[in-house]
């Protein structure tokens, strides 16, 4: 009794013993009626004492019957002696003993148990963790993407397992960049813990910003893939923007002139959301007031650009905007372009409600002319760029000849008739780009822009026509001008071209009134009349 014969290799039970003393696996040795005849000395305690198998496990018959059957069996056994163990068997037979080699594995099914749930765990997190997982290959092929991944790029598994990463959702544009990324963590060339951003490209075409945090796999101490953990933060690019956008508008519409925060507005709109034309307009009854604040199209490109309208309706008032464009920023979303325009409508209201006033500060109130404060500054600017870029320009000063007799004899209402005509005729026969102004009483001016001495005298020759083709029964309006042109060496307040122009202008009324008298060697002294 105890040994085992196989292929001539003769153990004895001293043999085995010594061999399994410092292991986890015992020895017993028991007959067909389960006496137990012999154990190691490692035999767990629950066994230490036991005579015959059949007491601590009545089915252990079973065994018995598979070892009969198929010359061994290997089973796992519960004993509850007082507490519970695990115990694996293999359990076979030598000559007319029976020898059961087994391990307690009580522990180790613990460990396996709670590694088990733990996985079930991760994996339950992985497939409903609201993050990007992908597992790569060394050659970027996708092992693993979770259910989240899937549900945001609108593929299936089945659509993207084993395929390459970098060609189903990394934009073209980007491709080379993020591939170099990918080749410097496989070949650790990236700090741990060191975040990657990109963009990745959904099955319907759409893009998500994600930011990433990779970790190189490798097995004996070759790299064989990577894992990729990211997070959406395209809601987040699309707030920053906004808020960036909104702050910087804000700030560029504080401006303390208007005419600087509609050149930085412009500038801010171009630069930042790629607009290239936006106009501002506001109707009221009385009028319709347009606000270019930025425009880079020219009229036959307009059909290369998509325009986008904005409206709002006050009670006695309607604002509007108008934007255009080729291609937006990819985080100007619909609600940040309203929210743009909602700020850029309350400036032009602004800036309506200032120039108003400056018109009201800036304007004659009998003729709607310009007086003479507004004039003045007009000169003056005019000066300075003549002095600096030089050119034609010319002023007038005008009288209208007899309104002391009109008011005399018919009445200051004939006399603000009159007038209130010459002003139309005056507004009638010149560009948008000059300045017609009422002095105060019967004084009148006209500030001409790159127009020379000639051209001013037919401009004001053409205001004489037409006073004479009027048909007004009580009286006739008659006027007297000088011309005179801006020279560079004029002093910067215009006191000495308003002088010359006003000295002409004595000149022409000495002459007879309803004359001209322009300025210069040959015109000196002649006159149109």
């Amino acid at each position: 009794m105890g040994y085992i014969q196989s292929n001539g290799l003769i153990l004895d039970f001293e043999t085995l013993k010594v061999a399994l003393e410092k292991s986890k696996i015992f020895l017993l040795i028991f007959d067909e009626n389960g006496e137990i005849l012999k154990v190691s000395d490692n035999v767990p305690v629950c066994l230490k004492n036991l005579t015959n198998v059949f007491r601590i496990l009545p089915d252990f018959s079973d065994i018995i019957k598979r070892v009969n059957k198929n010359g061994f069996s290997q089973d796992i056994i519960t004993l509850h002696t007082p507490e519970t163990e695990k115990i694996k068997l293999l359990t076979f037979k030598a000559k007319e003993y029976y020898w059961t080699l087994g391990e307690v594995i009580t522990e180790q099914l613990l460990i396996d148990e709670v590694i088990t749930e733990k996985l079930e765990t991760l994996t339950m997190y992985l497939e409903l963790a609201p993050v990007f997982f992908v597992v790569l290959n060394e050659k970027g092929k996708i092992a693993y993407v979770n259910n989240w991944t899937l549900e945001k790029t609108g593929y299936s598994l089945v659509e993207v397992l084993g395929k390459n990463w970098f060609d189903i959702f990394i934009p073209e544009d980007i491709k080379s960049t993020v591939k170099r990324v990918f080749d410097d963590i496989m070949n650790g060339r990236v700090e741990p813990r060191k975040t990657f951003e990109n963009d990745i490209i959904t099955k319907d075409g759409k893009t998500i910003t994600v930011l990433w945090q990779n970790k190189l796999l490798t097995k004996n101490g070759k790299p064989f893939g990577t894992i990729s953990v990211g997070v959406d933060v395209t809601e987040q690019k699309i707030r920053d923007f906004e808020e960036d956008i909104l702050f910087s508008i804000l700030s560029a519409t504080s401006e303390t002139s208007y005419h600087d925060a509609i050149s930085k507005l412009a500038k801010i709109l171009e630069e930042k959301c790629n607009i290239k034309r936006a106009i501002g307009r506001i109707q009221t009854h009385e009028e319709t007031k347009f606000f270019e604040l930025l425009n880079k199209i020219e009229t036959n490109e307009r059909d290369l650009y998509k325009t986008i309208n904005y409206e709002r309706r006050l009670d006695e008032k309607t604002l509007s905007l108008e934007m255009s464009y080729k291609a937006l920023p990819k985080y100007a979303t619909k609600r940040c372009l309203e929210n743009i325009a909602a700020v850029i409508l309350n400036f032009i209201d602004s800036v309506y409600y200032i120039q108003k006033l400056e018109e009201a500060s800036f304007r004659d109130p009998l003729t709607k002319l310009f007086n003479r404060r507004y004039f003045v500054m007009m000169l003056q600017a005019e000066i300075r760029r003549i002095k600096r870029y030089g050119g034609d320009s010319c002023v007038v000063m005008i009288d209208l000849d007899g309104l002391k007799q009109i008011n005399d004899t018919l009445g200051h209402d004939k006399g603000d008739l009159a007038i209130i005509t010459l002003s139309k005729v005056m507004m009638e026969n010149t560009r948008n780009t000059d300045v017609c102004a009422r002095f105060g009483g019967d004084e009148f001016a006209i500030l001409l822009p790159n127009t020379p001495l000639e051209s001013a005298g037919l401009i004001i020759q053409r205001i004489i026509d037409k006073l004479d083709t009027l048909d007004i029964k009580e009286f006739r309006i008659s006027i007297s001008a000088g011309i005179t042109k801006i020279l560079p060496n004029d002093d910067t307040n215009g006191i000495s071209v308003l002088k010359r122009a006003d000295e002409l202008l004595y000149k022409a009324k000495r002459s007879g009134k309803h004359t001209i008298c322009i300025d210069g060697t040959e015109e000196q002294n002649n006159s149109y009349n």
